[in-house]
């Protein structure tokens, strides 16, 4: 069950790992468009760095569940890779848990402040007027996503080094090493 879902999750941050992408690059040629028209032209778009503000923050939040089930999240690795793997193992679980104490908090105080944002219809104060509301249910999704990745990736973990598996801990929350990232050439996902 827990391993359907984990590849359910893999094809859900995928997905939101591309419309991130695709929307970085649109928040690129706006403001590159929106630079240029005010060189040459002396007429600018309005509202670009704004725009682009919110779509860096959804696109961060959408691509933080692809980075942890690609283990590209940052850790010591002159530490971690001497130390037996049952040592590491337990590591990784604490290290899921400490992405758990900050962001899980965090995602709820962001939930509080989507509603805030409908309960009153906050808008930006800018010239855009722009409902608060809309990037931010965006970017609360996003770290959404986030926390339930974090939650499914720790059960894994956790029955599998329950089971004795710290080759199986290893596989979906350890470090890459460096022949794994050599052999995937996608910067640590070998699976």
């Amino acid at each position: 069950m827990l391993d359907k879902l984990l590849a359910a999750n893999f094809r859900l941050s995928s997905l939101m790992v591309w419309i991130g992408g695709i929307s970085l690059i649109g928040a690129a040629f706006m403001v590159t468009l929106d630079v240029f028209l005010r060189d040459v032209f002396l007429i600018t778009l309005g509202g670009a760095d704004e725009i682009s503000g919110y779509i860096f923050a959804v696109s961060t939040a959408f691509a933080f569940p692809y980075a942890v089930l690609h283990r590209a999240n940052v850790r010591i690795d002159a530490l971690y890779i001497p130390l037996p793997q049952t040592v590491r193992s337990i590591f990784d679980l604490v290290a899921l848990i400490g992405l758990a104490v900050f962001f899980f908090p965090l995602t709820w105080q962001v939930a509080g402040m989507v509603q805030q944002s409908y309960e009153f219809w906050t808008k930006s104060i800018t010239p855009l007027q722009t409902p608060l509301a809309i990037p931010q249910t965006l970017w609360f999704f996003g770290m959404l996503v986030f926390c339930a990745t974090i939650l499914l990736v720790f059960l894994v973990a956790l029955t599998r080094f329950l089971r004795g598996d710290v080759t199986g801990v290893h596989d979906v929350a350890g470090v890459p090493t460096l022949d794994e990232e050599m052999q995937s050439g996608d910067g640590g996902h070998a699976g």
